[in-house]
């Protein structure tokens, strides 16, 4: 075991707490979960030092003519 510090939200380590959760163990499972589902994909030839993105972000862009034009309220 190694020590190490993580910032999370007051609020959350108080719930968390009421719920009798241990953060640290709660912290390391999700680390682990995290790791086994992005093993494989930064283990892919060609991706180990790319940047990697797991989906959409939640940044809203203004749509161009073309999204205007296929949208399915036109």
């Amino acid at each position: 075991m190694v020590k190490t510090t993580v910032k999370v939200d007051k609020e959350l380590v108080k719930e968390a707490h009421e719920l009798g959760l241990n953060v640290s163990k709660v912290c390391e499972n999700a680390l682990k979960i995290a790791i086994e589902q992005l093993k494989p994909v930064f283990s892919k030839k060609g991706l180990k030092n790319e940047r990697w993105c797991g989906g959409r972000d939640l940044n809203p862009r203004r749509p161009t003519p073309e999204d205007l034009k296929s949208s399915p309220l036109s």
